[in-house]
């Protein structure tokens, strides 16, 4: 069935006017100024949580710790009960099923069409609690997108409501338009020193994102804060990112290798293998702590790849090199992988590597392949080729946390590895609790996805 937009605006602006009239109810004395949806959860090519909702007023304001007036999960009046249970699970779910009926670009698309219906039930809302008396004109109903901030807030509001509730946008546009005038090294200095200062209007993500829309022009800059200064990790960071180090990056980094400690000689080391350079970091391994060169030797293939601009292709043969080298470090790396890091998303052309990587003599590497070919946007014709390599790496390989990875890699492409349920239904004698746990799992899924009990 085809998704009932309209219908499904309606009834979330009927439930976002009723919770707020409940609220001003309450305390209908209170200066109340604004309604905001927010924490939309939701998982790339998977589930689509409907948003939280909050009201607040100018006294509960005043009582709360710090400054929360656009941070509705610090309101008192917050959460998710603003819909019927049963309503909220079925727009939930029909959410859900219409975003995930195709291709990853079509739940990109669906989730695109989901926040606008939210912004159109915000602007409805608003002028509908208006119109009704319920609140003053002044109040207004906002959605709250931490990764779109600006952005969503200005689609909710007219101009002279963004004035009047949000006065700083106008502050920091001007700053912004004023710092982006001045001569490039000054105007990346100021970048620079402005990196740790998230309130600054050209401080926090808008000097990282100006630092790596630079360049290499940016190289400069960056290399200076290498040497004695508290920014040394995020210049490492960055310099990682814009990549196309030329040598005098390179020197700058191996030199502030051994000047730091802790996190800074982290990134540090880590820019330097994931521009290319692990011998460096090889070199110095009489100088460096165990848990610097784990994180420096997996930093080429983990999530923080995905943030350069152009990453280096996959290449596992130097974390093979290394391994065959040291093989007292491999349960370090292992270690680290474990804790609190994300593989990296590959690229169409870097499939042959993966799929090479399925068969290395080393656990770690096959675990990453097997974490990285769990990828659907690579498209149906790499499919054809990721998907057997998978289900064998299920049946046959000896470890088994890399065979229960490659149950839920076969997972993550849905429908299309429907045809490999046989194969998942062997594992279900698996040897390993884990892996038959996975198996189970996954055969619960896709039985739930194509609406079968």
């Amino acid at each position: 069935m085809t998704f009932d937009w309209a219908a499904f605006e309606r009834e979330l602006e009927a439930g976002l006017v009723a919770t707020v009239k409940a609220a001003i109810a309450v305390e209908p004395d209170q200066r109340w100024y604004a309604a905001a949806m927010a924490e939309i959860y939701a998982e790339e090519d998977g589930v689509i949580c409907l948003p939280l909702l909050g009201v607040n007023s100018e006294e509960a304001l005043a009582e709360s710790d710090g400054d929360v007036r656009w941070h509705p999960p610090d309101w008192p009046t917050f959460g998710d009960l603003w819909l019927p249970e049963d309503r909220w699970a079925h727009w939930q779910q029909a959410l859900t099923a219409q975003a995930c009926r195709g291709t990853p670009e079509e739940w990109t698309s669906t989730y695109e069409l989901f926040l606008s219906a939210l912004v159109r039930v915000a602007k409805r809302s608003a002028r509908t609690l208006r119109a009704r008396g319920i609140t003053d004109r002044r109040f207004v109903v906002v959605l709250v997108d931490q990764e779109r901030y600006e952005a969503m807030i200005e689609r909710c509001l007219t101009k002279q409501e963004l004035r009047r509730h949000f006065p700083e946008f106008d502050g920091e546009a001007v700053e912004r338009t004023r710092v982006a005038a001045l001569p490039e090294p000054q105007r990346l200095a100021i970048y620079v020193s402005k990196l740790d200062a998230y309130s600054d209007p050209v401080g926090g993500d808008y000097a990282v994102q100006a630092l790596r829309a630079a360049g290499p022009a940016a190289f400069q800059v960056l290399t200076v804060q290498l040497s004695g200064s508290c920014r040394a990790w995020q210049a490492a960071k960055l310099l990682a990112e814009i990549g196309g180090a030329d040598d005098r990056v390179v020197a700058a980094l191996d030199a502030a290798l051994t000047q730091h400690a802790g996190p800074d000689q982290s990134w540090i080391a880590s820019a330097l293998t994931r521009l290319g350079r692990p011998d460096l970091v090889e070199a110095k391994l009489d100088w460096l702590p165990e848990d610097t060169v784990a994180a420096a030797m997996t930093a080429p293939y983990n999530g923080f790849r995905d943030d350069a601009v152009d990453p280096l292709p996959l290449d596992y043969r130097p974390l093979e090199r290394f391994l065959a080298r040291h093989p007292t470090y491999e349960p370090a790396l292992v270690a680290y992988r474990r804790v609190g890091t994300t593989s990296c998303r590959i690229r169409p052309y870097e499939v042959d590597e993966a799929i090479r990587g399925l068969a290395s003599p080393y656990a770690l590497v096959r675990h990453h392949a097997v974490d990285v070919l769990g990828n659907r946007r690579l498209g149906p014709r790499l499919g054809k080729r990721v998907l057997p390599a998978l289900a064998d790496v299920m049946a046959r390989d000896l470890v088994p946390s890399v065979r229960r990875a490659a149950v839920y890699s076969l997972l993550w492409w849905k429908k299309d590895s429907r045809q490999y349920v046989d194969a998942v239904a062997r594992a279900l004698d698996d040897p390993d609790a884990g892996v038959r746990e996975a198996a189970a799992y996954w055969i619960a899924q896709q039985n739930l996805a194509a609406g079968n009990p």
